[in-house]
Formats: structure tokens, sequence, C-alpha cells
């Protein structure tokens, strides 16, 4: 884990490799809009994007902020620990929640010490019989296969369903998993679907022209069958209809058998990651959306 002052980055490591420069487009902070523009992408190292990392939450804040943002706790949970006299700064008790903590301050709660996390960034490869959802009644989450910090904050950048596998993406920063997800951007997503009856080149010309699906007013994209063989294709899509490759073979007279999501965007799916395991992006994988 790199660290920026005594600020730990998560997935980033100091090698001679992460002084290489790469692409990366810096962030318009007031203009969040301006996120996409492709004029002009300076270059920077990926110890300089981890310094705009940490930028993003380094911010001066409230103690009872910063208790419950390195904790997990409730604000009012936070509150209440405060009042007990359980959180110090640099060695004193402090109690006010309204309380501003310096960059540089050592926090410590019952003499463990608390520090700010930079925005986590994750590729998962989504098992069966697993929902992209916090909390689930019926089902097991994706979230109970993770073992990082401040669990709860997180959120799946889009979903897959019960019975889909593949690359799932998993973070804390919702501008960046917007710009995933917004219909705007047209995200390529690429899926391996296996199917109970032999596929034709005619249907690679009815993914092309779009198809019209039940219960939709508009029929869906253009999109791209790569026929493997007479019951294996790839579907190329930039769409995030609900089950949409499965009704986009339904509507063709096919019924999808086993689905497995391999790509999105340009990052794909670790060959050498199994079913139930996740690891952190790197710097440059973050900075492709």
């Amino acid at each position: 884990m790199h660290t920026i002052g005594n600020k730990p980055i998560m997935g980033m490591s100091h090698t001679a490799e992460h002084d290489q420069p790469f692409n990366f487009e810096y962030p318009d902070l007031e203009n969040p809009k301006n996120y996409n523009s492709k004029a002009d992408k300076p270059v920077m190292t990926e110890l300089q994007y981890a310094a705009y990392l940490f930028e993003k939450i380094k911010t001066t804040m409230r103690l009872d902020r910063f208790v419950s943002e390195t904790t997990g706790m409730s604000r009012k949970e936070a509150t209440k620990v405060l009042q007990s006299a359980e959180v110090t700064i640099d060695g004193v008790v402090q109690k006010k929640a309204a309380l501003q903590v310096p960059d540089d301050a050592k926090v410590m709660w019952n003499n463990e010490p608390l520090e700010l996390i930079g925005p986590t960034y994750l590729m998962m490869h989504k098992p069966l019989d697993c929902v992209c959802a916090n909390h689930d009644s019926r089902h097991r989450t994706i979230f109970t296969y993770l073992d990082v910090p401040n669990i709860n904050k997180l959120h799946t950048v889009g979903r897959l369903d019960l019975d889909t596998t593949g690359l799932l993406l998993i973070t804390d920063d919702g501008q960046w998993s917007h710009r995933i997800t917004s219909p705007k951007q047209q995200c390529l997503k690429i899926y391996h679907a296996w199917v109970s009856e032999p596929l034709i080149e005619e249907n690679i010309k009815a993914f092309a022209a779009g198809l019209e699906l039940t219960g939709e007013d508009k029929p869906t994209a253009p999109a791209l069958l790569e026929i493997l063989n007479e019951r294996e294709a790839l579907v190329h899509v930039h769409e995030g209809r609900y089950h949409q490759v499965r009704r986009m073979f339904a509507a063709i007279g096919n019924n999808v058998e086993k689905l497995h999501r391999e790509q999105v965007g340009s990052l794909r799916l670790d060959a050498d990651l199994a079913p139930g395991e996740y690891r952190v992006l790197t710097a440059e994988q973050v900075a492709l959306f």
C-alpha cells in the first residue's frame, strides 16, 4: 500500500514502473461534465495519480465525519464516541464534533490509529448464485466475498444477474461509476453467451439492426453478434437494459443457458481471477474511464 504523507492509497506500491508516465486526463473538479473531454490529455505518472486520488479526500473535515469515514460508524454513533472521550488528536482528547481535523493530525480511537483511505476501485470475478446488492434476504451478496475497509460505502458499477458471471466493478467513487454506467457514455460491454439453439448468419443481421424487446418502446441499439460456434457467441453491446442480452436472444427465438461478462470498456476480466476473487485496479486501469 502506497502512502502520501501518512495517508494510504489502496492498491499503490512504489516501484520503478510507477514512475513511468502514462496518458491520463486530469478531471476538471469544478466542472464534472468536462470529465470526458478528449482534448489535450496530459501525461502523469502513477505516483502523481495516487497524489490526485488523495487530493480528492484530503480536504479538512469535521471530527465527527472523520471518525465516521474511517470506522464505518454513522455520524450519530461517531458523536457518541466523541462524547465518551474515546478519541484523541495528537494525544489530546477531543469531544467537539465540529472540530476541524488538520491534514497531518494523528487521530486515535481507543489507542487505535484512524486513517482516511483513498477511493476504492475493485475488479471482481462474480460467481453464480449471488446478487449485486448490499443486503438480500434470499441470496448471498457479492459483498460477502470482500474483505476491505469501509465496505458499507461500496457499490457495484451496474449489476449482473443472479445467474450471470464475470467482470464486475466495485467502487465508492460515484462520479467514476457514473462515467461508466451513464447511457450517454455508451460504454462497451462484451458478454460470452451459450445458447440452446443453433446460431445462424441471420442472427448477426438482426442484432446489428436492433431488436424489439417485450415491454420496450424502442428497439435496442445496434449490437455486434460474433458467432464462435453454433451454440456460443460474443455479444458486444453499448446499452445496459434490464436482462438485455437474454432478452435479445429471446427476441430471435433462442434461449441463453449461460452468460459471462468478459469486458467493460477496454478493461477485460483477469484470466487468473477465480469466481469470487477480486483485486484492486491499477491507477492506469482506473484512468480508462
